[in-house]
């Protein structure tokens, strides 16, 4: 039995080799291509691309920082805004969870996952966004306004009502992931801590601090899945090619900003320069995806 399997082993060994080969030509395809439709821009402006906020037709310049931030602002909002939801709801569903109301619980989640994100991207526009905007936004404007985050009226699109849309939008991937890792702790070791004679909560805190590497890898992995997210990100955050640091303003991220200029970028430099940004913008996820591997295979080997 044992020789039957190991022949089978070897056959499958020359496929999984090609299609690992296939896939790394796929992404180095990718990004060579990047790479030479965002020579003409880089060779023009050199790092002006990404350092100044000037997006104009008319003197052939253009400049994306006001979309590179907008990009780091909403994703570090979203994945704040998903830590909380995936690791309460993984809790929740292994901790007090039982029976049909798990499966339940689980199977919506899972097919949250596979809705198009232009369905979060109206429902954010059309329902999530009527109601923050006077409702907790306002809120937030008038008991802090005080401080830059707050400092500007909801009106519309914003940084926040998209980062709240993405966050929603990614919860449920990074949820399965970490319920997943949850439920791999040790029973040797759960029951060590119960026959210590601690209480749940005192279990749940050891063991978020036992999962703790891969929860982050967890965590990075969904953010680099939805940091290039662009319909949904369109629909809630304005398009204002501004850099502003009030996350109630409405601004722009490079999907976004790509998806509305490149129909109507006719001169060369202008198209490269989008693709030098979204070259950024693969740089950036693929660095996400990479650590994120590396840090989830260090927690299972832990």
């Amino acid at each position: 039995m044992n020789y039957v399997v190991k022949r089978a082993k070897n056959r499958l060994i020359p496929f999984s080799s090609i299609g690992i080969l296939i896939v790394i030509a796929f992404v180095g395809t990718m990004l060579g291509a990047l790479i030479y439709y965002s020579l003409p821009a880089l060779m023009k402006e050199g790092l002006l691309v990404y350092t100044t906020n000037k997006w104009d037709p008319n003197t052939n310049f253009f400049g994306g920082l006001a979309a590179i931030y907008g990009t780091f602002v909403v994703s570090l909002v979203a994945i704040t805004i998903v830590m909380l939801l995936a690791v309460g709801s993984a809790i929740f569903l292994n901790e007090f969870a039982l029976g049909k109301l798990k499966e339940f619980l689980i199977i919506v989640s899972d097919l949250m996952v596979g809705f198009p994100t232009v369905i979060y991207g109206f429902w954010g526009l059309y329902v999530l966004g009527p109601t923050l905007n006077p409702t907790l936004f306002t809120w937030l404007h008038k008991k802090l306004g005080f401080l830059p985050l707050f400092s500007t009226t909801p009106i519309g699109g914003s940084y926040l009502l998209a980062a709240s849309v993405l966050a929603i939008m990614i919860t449920p991937f990074a949820s399965s992931l970490i319920r997943e890792i949850y439920a791999q702790v040790p029973e040797v070791m759960v029951e060590g801590i119960y026959a210590l004679g601690l209480t749940r909560w005192d279990a749940i805190k050891i063991k978020l601090s036992y999962i703790a590497k891969s929860l982050i890898g967890a965590l990075s992995l969904a953010l680099g899945r939805g940091i290039g997210e662009t319909m949904a990100v369109v629909l809630t955050i304005g398009g204002a090619l501004k850099v502003s640091t009030s996350l109630l303003s409405p601004g722009i991220t490079i999907p976004s900003l790509i998806a509305n200029q490149f129909g109507s970028a006719y001169t060369q430099i202008e198209q490269s320069a989008l693709f030098s940004l979204a070259l950024l913008l693969f740089v950036t996820g693929m660095s996400f995806i990479v650590i994120a591997k590396l840090v989830l295979l260090r927690g299972s080997l832990k």
